[in-house]
């Protein structure tokens, strides 16, 4: 990672570049050229106004050319240091090779050509979603914590990053398309016809604007073939011509090494051992493909990650995925992009080969690799689409739509209770061109009356005929996985409800019915929101009987606009437990189950929190946030239970919850202060919540407080990050933890892609 000199530094980059067009198709006089010419590749005018400290993320699909763009951004880096021995130190690092702590790597680096302390540094980190999304973030989170520091002031770090890391919008740079007329110029450069920039399809005019497939089209063209729709689809053709252009073996036995060079770099790192690779003259025939280059004297690695990710998604394809990796989470985070890159290359029966063992072991990974797979928005154009009947189109979708229920059981199988159906759904769906028609009808046996009326028809037919639920729009019927992508949106959009309306009941967690006894009585008594006095239990009792059991009865759910709702079953819960007279204390009383007021609301205490000392507010916080666990761990256990390896939270424990609080002295109405409290998770031998009072809003930027003794796990790949996060305590209405559980449920299966948003805007105090 490090080199010796600014010389080095410029040939190691110069290097890069030539290789990334020589893999690309490039003849190396050619790539040699253009890596000379600084103009080629270089930050776009909209992207290129750096701020001279901080943190940019460049982001962009792959072939954007955003490596590139950073490569030549390194190369001016390196020129001003050259020109000014108190410039910022330039350096340049790969995610993947990023192992602990990235300022401390940086920082190491940098210290080989100066002091970074004293110069600052600018820093180059590429492929920062390469090594998982989780651990890109957690480094994204790294650097955006170290240049708000005073020792990172003069620090500016440039991160490239695939669409779909979370960030703060401010960071966020999109990596423009290459203009028309630049896109045909680098064709017409290349051999090729620029005119098909214009002439072409507009799915293809858009896939000619990324400057990886303008070079792999003007290939094509040289060879007189008609260009492909998909960026799958050129990358095919990228690796048939360089196949056909290694004269010393056949085809088919260079596609093996390259197979088995992508699975080992996928369990190296990025990087295989020549060694392990095969002999002497396989690797030669693995480097006169021109897609893999060497690393060092002993090591091979592909020119463009992306090819990485290609041929492991080939090799999944041809041997389907190994029993091996399906049982181990930290292979599956290595194999993930190959797993999508399958599921997006693959034909219908292929890709189910590869889904399924994904679906019955890690259903949430199986999410992440189709989402990542197919494109979600496709324009609707003319074009030549397979030609599926309605009946195979409703099929596929039944199966995969049955598949995604059966793996999620049992939250899967209360995906359509929120539109008052509880039973067996049919699909019935057809296409026209790339437009798709889906309605989702109630099964009645064997027998679905509603199939047989036209879709135009439907909606004006009994209510026992409507659809549960209906789609229209544009599939990515080009992808032959499309089915699985359009049947997890539909899931994800249930679940999405499901959470935000909070529909999962949890009849043996003792923390959730705390809440839930306490919020319904405080709703029964007609008492406002944040009272904490203490209610009668036999008249709460009362009031639900009649509320169960009065004349008017009680609908399953209760009223529009009411604090509390529930569905029938745990109404009748709480009730029979009331009437054998659990949760009341001696007295026949039902307290609030966390620390209430201890402070007089007086003149200079306007806000709730005023009303807490911040010892009590302390307690309280710590409080909510063990209930807030226990509630998390019995929606995941009970609801979840097959997520469990891949959900943030769940995947972390055990884990401590290390909470630092500052609470500011009372100032009156007009000075809005709410406290402020720094979440962090570490990994630890046993689960625990703790929550410490801090002197000041500047200790929560001191170092995480970390456990100091005792085994530590190994952290799972799909872990939450453990870098702290700032937020407001949302600890003060009737059921503060089952809101945070929620809300961290509901970010959790986002990060899978099996809810079609987050929850709505709250930070819940965990990365």
């Amino acid at each position: 990672m490090g080199a010796a000199s600014l010389d080095d530094l410029d040939t190691n980059c110069r290097t890069r570049m030539v290789e990334r067009w020589h893999a690309a198709g490039v003849p190396a006089a050619v790539a040699a050229e253009l890596a000379d010419t600084p103009q080629v590749g270089a930050l776009p005018d909209a992207v290129a106004a750096l701020p001279e400290y901080g943190v940019v993320v460049l982001e962009g699909v792959f072939g954007a050319g955003k490596s590139l763009a950073a490569e030549r951004q390194h190369q001016r880096d390196i020129a001003a240091a050259r020109a000014d021995g108190q410039a910022p130190i330039p350096v340049r690092l790969a995610a993947l090779d990023v192992q602990g702590n990235l300022i401390d790597t940086a920082t190491s680096v940098a210290r080989m050509l100066g002091d970074p302390a004293v110069r600052g540094v600018r820093l180059i980190i590429d492929g920062l979603e390469e090594p998982g999304p989780i651990r890109g973030k957690e480094l994204l989170d790294q650097a955006c914590s170290w240049t708000l520091s005073p020792a990172g002031a003069r620090w500016r770090i440039l991160a490239t990053a695939r669409p779909g890391l979370e960030m703060d919008q401010k960071l966020r740079r999109t990596m423009p398309e290459l203009p028309a007329d630049e896109a045909a110029a680098l064709m017409d450069r290349l051999g090729g016809n620029g005119t098909a920039v214009h002439s072409q399809s507009h799915m293809v005019r858009s896939v000619l604007r990324q400057p990886l497939f303008a070079i792999i089209a003007a290939q094509i063209q040289r060879d007189h073939r008609r260009l492909p729709n998909s960026p799958v689809a050129f990358l095919d053709a990228l690796v048939t011509r360089a196949l056909r252009d290694v004269e010393s073996v056949k085809e088919e036995r260079a596609e093996r090494l390259l197979r088995q060079l992508a699975a080992a770099c996928l369990n190296g790192g990025g990087v295989a051992a020549a060694a392990d690779v095969g002999s002497p003259g396989e690797v030669q025939v693995l480097l006169d493909t021109r897609l893999v280059v060497r690393r060092g004297d002993r090591h091979l690695a592909f020119a463009l990650p992306v090819l990485e990710q290609y041929f492991a998604g080939q090799a999944l394809l041809t041997h389907g995925v190994l029993a091996e990796v399906v049982q181990s989470a930290q292979l599956l985070d290595r194999w993930r992009y190959g797993l999508a890159m399958a599921i997006a290359s693959g034909g219908w029966e292929s890709a189910r080969t590869v889904l399924d063992p994904l679906l019955h072991a890690h259903p949430g990974i199986a999410a992440w690799a189709t989402h990542e797979a197919i494109p979600q928005a496709m324009p609707e154009r003319e074009g030549l689409w397979p030609d599926l009947p309605a009946d195979v189109v409703s099929q596929r979708l039944q199966e995969t739509l049955d598949a995604w229920q059966r793996a999620l059981s049992p939250a899967g199988d209360r995906i359509f209770s929120s539109s008052g159906w509880t039973g067996l759904v049919t699909v019935d769906a057809e296409l026209e061109g790339n437009r798709l028609g889906l309605q989702i009808l109630r099964r009645d046996g064997d027998h679905t009356p509603a199939l047989s009326i036209p879709v135009t028809q439907r909606w004006t037919e009994p209510p026992e005929m409507h659809p549960v639920t209906a789609l229209m729009g544009v599939a990515a019927v080009e992808y032959a996985a499309w089915p699985w992508q359009k049947t997890l949106n539909l899931v994800a959009s249930r679940l999405h409800n499901l959470c935000l309306h909070k529909d999962f009941d949890l009849a043996d967690c003792d923390a959730y019915t705390k809440e839930r006894l306490w919020l319904a009585g405080a709703d029964l008594m007609k008492l406002p929101s944040r009272r904490f006095a203490p209610l009668r239990a036999e008249e709460v009792h009362q009031a639900l009987r009649q509320r169960l059991y009065g004349e008017s009865g009680m609908p399953i759910r209760s009223g529009f606009g009411r604090r509390f709702t529930g569905w029938q079953a745990e109404l009748r819960r709480l009730e029979e437990a009331l009437g054998r007279g659990q949760w009341a204390d001696a007295d026949g009383l039902l307290h609030s189950p966390y620390a209430g007021p201890d402070q007089e609301l007086i003149r200079q205490r306007y806000w709730i929190w005023d009303a807490y000392s911040p010892e009590q507010l302390r307690l309280r916080t710590e409080q909510v946030l063990t209930a807030a666990v226990e509630i998390y761990t019995a929606l995941v256990d009970t609801w979840f239970p097959q997520l469990k390896p891949a959900l943030g939270l769940a995947s972390a424990a055990p884990a401590a919850l290390i909470g630092d609080l500052y609470a500011a002295p009372p100032r009156g109405r007009d000075s809005y202060e709410p406290p402020q409290m720094r979440l962090a998770l570490h990994p630890s031998s046993s689960s625990s919540v703790t929550v410490r009072l801090v002197p000041s809003e500047d200790a929560l930027y001191a170092p995480a407080f970390s456990p100091a003794h005792g085994p530590r796990p190994t952290r799972s790949p799909w872990a939450r990050p453990g870098t702290p996060v700032l937020s407001e305590p949302k600890i003060f209405d009737d059921a503060p933890a089952t809101d945070y559980a929620y809300a961290w449920l509901h970010e959790d299966l986002h990060r899978l892609h099996l809810t079609d948003n987050g929850p709505r805007p709250l930070r819940t105090g965990l990365p």
